[in-house]
């Protein structure tokens, strides 16, 4: 077998050359060219061409062309009628928070709730500033007699004072009984004689108190 040299895209033995052309197997053409080398078959005269061969079997289906170039937008077609609602879908994700707007203006004030319960006592505070002092309120009412205090130890005794003036003759007291004879005191003649001298009860307190003011003035009796 050798391929023939005239571009037919077949093969052919050496038997071909006399089926070739002559309608052996339907072909419209002789062998173009020669064959010298093997001195098979000279090119005849082109035979007629053969009757069509039946339809062969439909071939597979061959790879889908490109798209096609979109046609022109046609025109908008008559609105149709309105559908009936649809259910309502799910919510959807809560979307971003929005920026804050600017503050509005301040309403009128409501009407004062009810009191709320009182709460608990809070912790008591630090203790603050003294403040300063207030006006005296006015004097109150005299409070009762407090028991009388203990009494104090004696102070110590004052100086003797001046002699007072000599106070009005008081009325003469009843004469008390006769108290011990005193031990005998310095002869004072001057005394004695005075009250001697007395020749009424007027006179001996007068020369009785002469005789007290002389012994304060020497300091012989306090005050």
């Amino acid at each position: 077998m050798f391929r023939h040299s005239c571009n037919f895209p077949y093969y052919f033995d050496d038997n071909d050359c006399e089926n070739n052309g002559y309608g052996g197997y339907g072909r419209d053409r002789g062998c173009p060219g020669s064959f010298e080398p093997y001195n098979c078959c000279r090119p005849g005269p082109i035979g007629p061409r053969g009757c069509p061969g039946p339809i062969g079997p439909v071939g597979p289906t061959g790879a889908a062309g490109l798209d096609g170039l979109d046609g022109a937008t046609g025109p908008a077609g008559p609105t149709g009628p309105t559908g009936p609602t649809g259910a309502t879908g799910p919510a959807g994700p809560a979307g971003p928070t929005g920026t804050t707007g600017a503050v509005g203006p301040t309403g009128p004030t409501g009407a004062a709730g009810p009191a709320g319960p009182a709460g608990a006592d809070g912790a008591a505070g630090p203790t603050g500033p003294t403040g300063a002092d207030g006006a005296t309120g006015p004097t109150g009412a005299t409070g009762a007699t407090g028991a009388a205090g203990p009494t104090g130890a004696t102070g110590p005794t004052g100086a003797a004072g001046a002699v007072g003036a000599t106070g009005a003759t008081g009325a003469t007291g009843p004469t008390g009984p006769t108290g011990p004879t005193g031990p005998t005191g310095p002869s004072d003649t001057r005394a004695a004689a005075a009250v001697a001298d007395a020749t009424s009860v007027e006179d001996v307190v007068e020369q009785f108190n002469a005789l007290l003011a002389n012994l304060r003035a020497a300091g012989l009796l306090s005050t």
